[in-house]
């Protein structure tokens, strides 16, 4: 469980510690966001300070380089002026990374590209379109 556990309802940690789960603690309070979970012991960030907890407890990390042009929807429904972040925009399904839009206007190097494919699992993205932060999503 990675979160900022100064901030986190009470029925959650008991949760957490019923299950005993891990707790890995980060100072953000955005880890969903900011935490693109490629499998259960690798993950693509773009904050430094992240990365660094994470490969503490010997996670695989790809701590991108430069901010990612991830575009975020303004209630106007057209773009904001803020940058989304990585994990709103993707998600795993099964044996697939999702992203939410074109990988190469994101990976121009290939950088996340190669990292998910030492993972052994397979990219779906769409051509052309802007990679969108979401979110995330949530599969039912």
């Amino acid at each position: 469980m990675i979160h900022n556990f100064q901030f986190i309802e009470s029925q959650i940690l008991e949760f957490i510690e019923k299950e005993n789960l891990h707790k890995i603690q980060i100072s953000q309070g955005y880890a969903n966001c900011s935490i693109a979970v490629i499998s259960e012991n690798s993950a693509i960030v773009a904050d430094e300070k992240i990365a660094e907890t994470l490969r503490k407890y010997q996670i695989d990390v790809l701590c991108l380089d430069d901010l990612p042009d991830i575009k975020l929807w303004n209630s106007q429904n057209e773009y904001s002026k803020m940058r989304g972040f990585i994990g709103g925009a993707m998600a795993r399904i099964e044996d697939k990374i999702m992203v939410f839009g074109d990988l190469k206007k994101i990976d121009k190097q290939g950088k996340i590209r190669g990292f998910i494919h030492k993972q052994e699992l397979e990219i779906v993205d769409f051509e052309d379109l802007d990679v969108i932060d979401y979110g995330g999503m949530i599969t039912l």
